[in-house]
């Protein structure tokens, strides 16, 4: 009868251990199969960061040589000296003086303006005379946002955007009439205006359409136009 019950008893042991046996061998199998995952996502993130490395290489230069390059925004109604921020937003000063050295923001206009807060130019629908279209036109390809540490007051220079975040900056620009905090770092801001604000003023100031037509209510009833934006270089030292 002992006989029996100590077979039983090593039967029982036998296949308690056999199903811990399983159950470590189940937790193993998991744990390797993680392993491997965590190791090919390390291999992506490594890969990923090689690459930001050669980017972020290539746009530590794009910010050095356009250092010191300004631009003199020529409108109607007089001229705007602005300074670039290369260093804060590259991509945003390359595509602006790009655009300005082709020609895109000729006879443009500034067709958002509100007084104490901040005059928007840029759009190429603004080239003709009907307001309807304006402000919305742009280019078919964005730029990343370069969100930065530069507050949003009085004669600084930023991009417009849409409204979901998500998406990049396109042609459109506007220069800060007077503060508004609450923009910050959710436009990128590029540049400040050296001289000219007294022109910023009077192009903040002029009449709108308001209540005669609520869907331009921002828009100048005589048209503020740029004239064209010349890309000022700095001088070689001798």
């Amino acid at each position: 009868m002992r006989g029996l019950i100590w077979a039983g008893l090593v039967m029982f042991l036998v296949g308690c251990n056999s199903g811990k046996v399983e159950e470590l061998t189940r937790q193993n199998q998991t744990l390797q199969t993680q392993l491997d995952t965590l190791l090919v996502q390390n291999k992506r993130l490594q890969d990923d960061f090689a690459r930001l490395k050669r980017d972020f290489g290539k746009i530590e230069t794009l910010s050095q040589k356009l250092s010191g390059v300004s631009a003199k925004i020529m409108t109607t109604m007089g001229e705007i000296d602005v300074e670039l921020y290369p260093d804060k937003a590259p991509l945003h000063c390359l595509s602006f003086i790009a655009r300005a050295e082709s020609g895109f923001y000729n006879n443009t206009q500034f067709h958002r303006v509100i007084p104490g807060f901040m005059i928007q130019g840029g759009d190429p629908n603004s080239r003709d005379d009907n307001p309807d279209d304006d402000g919305r036109g742009g280019p078919s390809v964005m730029i990343p946002h370069e969100f930065n540490d530069i507050r949003h007051e009085r004669g600084v220079l930023s991009t417009a955007r849409v409204g979901d975040p998500r998406v990049g900056a396109g042609s459109q620009f506007f220069i800060m009439h007077g503060d508004n905090f609450n923009l910050d770092r959710q436009y990128t801001v590029f540049g400040r205006v050296t001289k000219g604000m007294e022109v910023v003023d009077e192009i903040a100031t002029t009449p709108t359409y308001k209540n005669k037509r609520p869907a331009q209510a921002d828009h100048p009833i005589k048209p503020v136009r740029i004239r064209r934006i010349e890309i000022v270089t700095p001088t070689a030292s001798r």
